[in-house]
This record gives structure tokens, sequence and C-alpha cells, in this order.
């Protein structure tokens, strides 16, 4: 397309400005690949109507556009045959370098010249196809750049990588942790379970009950539904009323559970109002505290409510709180299996329990009581003291006569069943500590009989009271067993220790 470089003399003297379009269209001088690149004079040719401002006539502004496309069509040429004449003659590029760096530089102050305003001139197309002095910098493609569209308004794409570069790592690693969260949140909300509690001393098969009362909300009833161990899942219960619109539906009254049913078995049963008849059973030996426990783990009572209606529930004259009793309903509420068939409330719960007793009770056995010099509260007390030192039946009586020949001496009961119930928890044995709490409750300090009952006595301990044995036997102790060795003297009651323990 062009003339050969071999026709052109190694050296040239710089030419006038006028010549110049001459000379390039009759050879292509040698340049680096650098110096003439096409991409360069794309910014001029947008910039250049910001610098006539409009001053130029018609003519002078036809003829400077013609200029410049003619200077790009032949940047262009040259920049082909630029890079193609450098692969073919390395070495002789090199000894022309100078030269032709010379003739580029008058060149381009020409042409910064004739674009001075007022000059009236106008630029090179040499000029405008030269680059300035400064190496050129890596740009993007041509077409991309002719676009100023995508520049002002970048794509969503374009969008999203600015802001992604604008957010440093820590940034981004707040925003994983929180979704890391949310994430877990929503599959424990699908999926989690929740703490079940430790039911105490119960057969699985039991029935576990729970009262609906009016005004109680689904929240609640999931949380005593979890706490019970009815259900693993209190979430998945509550969304499971939510999604089936059943919030609202339950009936109220006693229902009767088994533990861990399953969750719409027992939304079943809460709307359809399949309540039953409240059973449950307290065994004999079982104080307030016991008894506040076995019928809030069946779901009747909340523990709490029952142990402060306790405090001074007293149905009968001779249940009166007396001072330093902890409890008045302590020892009354006789051990047996219920059943109730009204609304569950602890008021209700110890009034059918002292019920019991007082009726168990007969005129005969008062009777006797009242013939042994004892009030019902010293049989009770008594009574209680039996109930938690005896295991078998044969032990009961022999007990009950020990602490009537003590309380006849003047000699301190010194039953470590009295330590227990100020204990938090069981012992199995007492320490030498122990018997130094301070408490009225304490046989070891206090003569005589404790303040009050300590646990619920069942009739053969009564029994045991109001008819004990005929022994001699002022010590036992029990092995561990629970079957109790006598002796009449304390060195023969250490020596029996001694082997039994």
């Amino acid at each position: 397309m062009h003339g050969n470089k071999k026709e052109r003399a190694p050296k040239q003297a710089p030419q006038p400005a006028e010549t110049v379009k001459q000379q390039e269209n009759a050879a292509v001088p040698e340049s680096k690949p650098q110096d003439v690149s096409a991409p360069k004079t794309l910014p001029e040719r947008e910039e250049a109507p910001s610098v006539n401002d409009g001053t130029e006539d018609n003519g002078a502004a036809g003829a400077a556009e013609s200029a410049k496309d003619t200077a790009a069509e032949g940047a262009a040429e040259k920049s082909v045959a630029s890079k193609a004449d450098t692969a073919a003659e390395g070495e002789k590029h090199e000894e022309n370098e100078k030269p032709e760096k010379s003739e580029q530089e008058g060149k381009a102050e020409n042409a910064e010249k004739a674009q001075e305003p007022g000059t009236g001139g106008s630029p090179s197309p040499a000029a405008e196809s030269r680059a300035p002095s400064e190496p050129s910098k890596p740009s993007e493609p041509p077409s991309k750049l002719s676009e100023p569209f995508n520049l002002l308004e970048p794509s969503a794409r374009e969008k999203l990588r600015a802001v992604v570069g604008r957010l440093g790592w820590k940034k981004w690693a707040a925003v994983a942790l929180v979704l890391v969260v949310l994430l877990g949140a929503g599959l424990f909300l699908a999926f989690g379970t929740t703490h079940v509690i430790e039911r105490s001393d119960r057969d699985a098969k039991e029935n576990i009950y729970m009262v609906v009362k009016p005004g109680t909300t689904a929240s609640e009833i999931s949380d005593h539904l979890t706490r019970l161990g009815v259900i693993d899942s209190r979430l998945r219960f509550w969304w499971l009323m939510k999604l089936q619109g059943d919030a609202q539906k339950f009936k109220t009254g006693t229902y009767a559970f088994a533990p861990h049913m399953d969750e719409q078995a027992v939304l079943d049963k809460l709307v359809s109002g399949d309540t039953t008849v409240v059973r449950f059973t307290i065994p004999e030996g079982f104080g307030i505290k016991e008894i506040a426990k076995r019928l809030a783990d069946e779901g009747l009572v909340d523990e709490q409510e029952f142990l402060a209606e306790a405090k001074d529930f007293a149905s009968y004259d001779y249940m009166k709180k007396r001072p330093n009793e902890r409890y008045a309903a302590e020892g009354y509420l006789f051990p047996d299996t219920y059943e109730i068939h009204s609304e569950v409330t602890p008021e209700a719960i110890m009034k059918m329990m002292a019920e019991d007793f007082d009726t168990r009770l007969t005129p005969e056995l008062r009777q006797q009581a009242a013939a042994k010099n004892l009030s019902i509260h010293d049989l009770v007390t008594l009574a209680s003291l039996v109930e938690k030192e005896a295991r078998y039946d044969e032990d009961r009586p022999i007990i009950a006569q020990v602490f009537f020949k003590r309380l006849q001496m003047g000699m301190p009961l010194q039953s470590d069943t009295t330590l227990q119930y100020l204990m938090a928890g069981p012992k199995e044995d007492v320490s030498i500590e122990d018997t130094k709490i301070d408490s009225p409750y304490n046989t070891y300090q206090h003569m005589g009989l404790p303040p009050g009952p300590i646990a619920s006595p069942g009739m053969k301990s009564i029994l045991a009271v109001l008819n004990p044995a005929s022994t001699d036997y002022l010590y036992f102790v029990a092995d561990r067993q629970g079957h109790n060795h006598y002796s009449q003297t304390y060195d023969e009651h250490l020596a029996i220790v001694e082997q039994v323990r």
C-alpha cells in the first residue's frame, strides 16, 4: 500500500509542515509502536469543538474536519505498517529512531501552533496523528471508547462491580456473618429442638396433664408442652399452629398427654377438646416440695405457686400454722391416688388431699392419740419422722418406741431426717458439721419434736405411733439396704455403726 522503507534515506532533514501530508502519502516513516496509536487521536477529535468554540467559519471547519479524518486514516495505516516494518527490520529501525523522533517533535510543535486560538490556522494532519511525547498507556479497544454512552450510563453489572470494589474485606466478612446467622435461625425455626426438663421418677407410660385456662395464649401452651416433655420442639409446634390457623381454636380443660408425642396429634387433641379426668399419685413420705414438683412435672400446677399456697393453707383448725413452721399444709396432704373432675388449681388439690387425711383419721384414732396425750399436730409430726426413718414395715413400731423413750427421758431425738429436711437435696450420710445447722428443725440441737411435720406420713406410720413396740432401745442405725439395727447403750451403737457402715 505504501512505499518501501528502502527507498527512503536513513536520515532526513525536517520538512516544512505543508509538505508532511505529501510525504506521508508517499512513504510511511518509521516510528515506535507506542508513538503512533489510533486510540490517542479519538479524545483529540472529541475535544476539538471546545477548543475552537465555534469561532471558525464553515470553510475552515470543513477543512479541519477533513484534515482530521485524513489524519485518523493515515494514523491507522501507519500503525499497521509500522508493526510490519518493525518485525521485518528491527536493526534498521534502531538506526533510524533518533532522526525520526526529531522529525516528529518538529511536526508536533507546528501542530500545537496551528491549534492556538486566534491564529486562524488548522492543525496539521501529521500533528494530529502524532501522540504527545509521553509514552502511551494501555486503553480499551476503539469500539468501546467510541461509545460515550457506556461510560455515562454503566450497566447494572458495572454498578455492582463498583459497589463490590468499594467494600473492604472486613465489611464483606460482616455481611457473610449476618447471612450465616439468618440461615441458622431459619433452620432452627424449622427443625430446631428446645430443652426438655428431666421429669422426676416418672413412668414413661404415665399421663402428663396440662390445664388450658381461658385466655391462655398459643405461645404459653407451646412453652408448657415443651417444658413438660410432651413435644420436642416448641417453635415447630408454634409454627404448625400458625400455618393451620388453629392458635385460637383450643378448648379449655385438662388434657392428658404422653412423652414425646407427635406435634400434629397434640394439636388435634387441643382443637377437638379431648379433655380427660386428672389422675395422679403422691407416694408416702413426700414432703410439700416433692409434692409440688410431682404435680408440676405432670402439668397440673405451677411449682412456685403451689409452694406459696402451702405456706398458709389450713382447711382445718389442727392445721393452723405454728411458730417457725415452714408450711402449714406439711404432713396433712395425705399420700394417695387422686382423680380430679373439676378445675385444677393448687388450692383445689390441697383441699382434696387434706379432706382425705381428715376422713382417714377416724374418731377412734383421734381418741387413741388423746389417750397418749398427743395432739393431732404432734401425732402427724412424730409419724412423719417414723415415715422418713423406716423403709420396712417391721421397723416402724420399734422406731416409734425409741422416739417415745427419748422424749420421756429428755434426750434429743437426733434424727438425721430432720437435718435432711433442711437441705436442698437428699444426702446419704449426714456429717458432724451438718448437726450444727442452726434451725428449730435440727433435733440434734433442740429438744423435743420439730416445729411441725417434715413429710406426709402414711397410715402405717400413724398406726405405729399409736401402737409402738415395747422395747428398751435408745439407738438405731440403718445399713445400706435400709434395715435398722438397734442398741441400748451408746457404746453398742458405735460398734454397730462400724459394722454396718
